[in-house]
């Protein structure tokens, strides 16, 4: 049986199953690794989430905490510097974040992801931002660090941009994080809050048993075809 193995066709078809058990196996550890990867960082979130809010009275105090992590905040917004963040879901509906400066009382801004909105007529045309509440406001909210700054489209409508970015915004604000609201007094009626994320493990500890099973059963066919082949 074994003598067919010296044929140029089957010294192919071994190098290829050779290369595949190898690609099949990488691709595991890769998955495994980003099990590992989900495991830490929702660890790091649950951590976050648990720890008592911060009163936050200088945007200096947000340099050395972690994303999640609770927030205070006293001060003001700044409403006619909002902006809408395109492309948002909220359980399956398309809208807007809004965004908008808080000025707290030692006179510095940090953005505030106030919350969700549906689109208008059209996700094309202007919409129109929900004034944030006037006056001094209290806030709690979570901390999150600013998206990899993008290329912005020329042709958007008047206040809307693809992703947060402080460098959108005509005042200096904290570079360091923005805060998602979680809630404020008085309270901002005319957006839905963020919900909090589903900390799952995901799909990546089965994907990564998959590959295991399909590197596994290569030389199983490998070895049916060339049982086949000298009888």
């Amino acid at each position: 049986m074994f003598k067919n193995l010296i044929k140029p066709r089957w010294i192919a078809l071994t190098l290829i199953l050779l290369f595949l058990i190898y690609l099949f196996i990488r691709l595991s550890n890769w998955q495994f690794d980003r099990y590992d990867q989900r495991i830490l960082r929702n660890e790091s979130t649950n951590t976050a989430l648990s720890m008592a809010p911060k009163k936050i009275d200088s945007t200096s105090q947000i340099s050395g905490l972690k994303q999640w992590e609770k927030i205070e905040l006293k001060g003001n917004y700044i409403s006619d510097q909002s902006k809408l963040v395109r492309k948002q879901y909220l359980e399956n509906d398309l809208g807007f974040w809004v965004i908008t400066p808080f000025n707290i009382e030692n006179g510095e801004n940090i953005l505030i992801n106030r919350g969700w909105i549906p689109i208008g007529v059209s996700a094309s045309t202007n919409q129109i931002i929900p004034p944030a509440p006037a006056g001094i406001v209290n806030i709690e909210g979570y901390l999150q660090p600013f998206n990899e700054s993008i290329a912005q489209p020329k042709d958007l409508p008047l206040n809307q941009v693809n992703t947060i970015d402080f460098n959108y915004f005509g005042i200096d604000v904290a570079s360091d994080f923005y805060v998602q609201l979680a809630k404020s007094s008085p309270m901002d009626n005319q957006v839905a809050i963020i919900p909090l994320p589903e900390l799952t493990n995901g799909p990546h500890l089965s994907y990564a048993i998959q590959w295991i099973l399909f590197a596994l059963l290569l030389p199983i066919g490998w070895f049916v075809l060339l049982k086949k082949e000298s009888k």
